[in-house]
């Protein structure tokens, strides 16, 4: 369709709301096949109608419909407008419906925010169990080990691990997070198991220089024990530190969130229980905007995660069996 100078003019002056409001005006007009059938449709009087009409060729320029002693015809241009205006007036009255149910089922775009480790241990399996009942909802993650300001982004929620949840945001506490040093079996075949803090001094140790405090223990009465270390490989990142210690590189002090299947299955062995590698608990938080508490692909997706993730998590059921003859022979 050719788009001349007087076109722009039009653009200009046109009035949105009206607009549609003649557009509607003049469907009913065609459906009815009367202006007095068309008001009566509209609950307004012949009068308005007939006036819209004119409005609206005015606004255009264009002669919709020539009329007649008895009828009127729709003109090239009537007809034109009558076959793309029914079909905006439907895409408009979805869009409307689309938008009024956000907030009475799940759906659209939940945007996550999450550790690199955890998002990639169990945020995607978690994802995948959740959308077999909730299909409208797509998922935007990012893995990030930054602590993210939700006030600052778009994000809905941010599953956070920490010992101190911050103040500012609607928060649920999902589960508790536990470290412990372990290696592989083979490597305590080569080099024997720890049985004392002071052990691990005569150890190969998988560090992350950016978690300065994970090397030390705690005892049961909450007395401290440093640690001397032989500091063997340093890592950036949780889940490098975890692929070193399955390729028998020495003990490494993880979250049990990475490493529930391969205690499981023997691969990994966990050493000194008795001793905690944390002065203060951790727990995932879900946090997430006060305005967002009712928007239902925000508040089933953290449901969801409250009922798969109890305070005492499936990857430490583990803790719970009697391990005795886990040792490496």
């Amino acid at each position: 369709m050719l788009i001349n100078k007087n076109t722009f003019a039009f653009k200009a002056k046109i009035d949105s709301y009206a607009i549609f409001r003649h557009l509607e005006l003049f469907i009913k007009i065609v459906e009815c096949n009367s202006f007095s059938g068309a008001a009566r449709k509209l609950n307004v009087t012949p009068s308005s109608v007939s006036r819209g009409l004119q409005q609206l060729e005015e606004q255009l320029g264009v002669v919709l419909l020539k009329r007649t002693t008895r009828n009127f015809i729709l003109t090239e241009a009537g007809r034109y407008l009558l076959q793309r205006a029914q079909q905006l007036l439907t895409d408009l009255d979805d869009s409307l419906v689309n938008t009024a149910s956000f907030y009475q089922h799940a759906q659209g775009q939940l945007k996550i925010t999450c550790s690199i480790a955890f998002g990639v241990c169990h945020l995607m399996r978690l994802y995948s169990e959740y959308r077999e009942i909730n299909p409208q909802v797509s998922l935007s993650v990012d893995l990030n080990d930054a602590l993210i300001n939700l006030n600052e982004t778009d994000f809905d929620i941010a599953l956070r691990i920490t010992s101190h949840p911050p103040e500012n945001f609607a928060l649920r506490k999902l589960c508790n997070i536990n470290w412990i040093y372990c290696g592989s079996r083979h490597y305590f075949e080569q080099n024997g198991i720890p049985q004392s803090p002071a052990d691990i001094a005569r150890h190969n140790c998988l560090i992350n220089p950016n978690i300065p405090d994970t090397w030390r223990m705690n005892d049961k009465d909450g007395v401290a024990y440093p640690l001397a270390i032989n500091n063997m490989i340093e890592v950036n990142s949780s889940l490098g530190l975890l692929e070193a210690a399955r390729c028998h590189q020495g003990i490494v002090c993880l979250p049990t969130y990475m490493l529930g299947n391969y205690i499981d299955n023997g691969e990994l062995l966990p050493v000194l229980l008795d001793y905690n590698p944390k002065t203060t608990p951790f727990a995932l938080y879900a946090l997430y905007s006060p305005a967002h508490t009712h928007a239902p692909k925000i508040r089933t997706f953290i449901d969801f995660l409250a009922d798969k993730l109890p305070l005492d998590p499936p990857w430490d059921s583990w803790m719970h069996q009697d391990r005795a003859g886990s040792s490496p022979a």
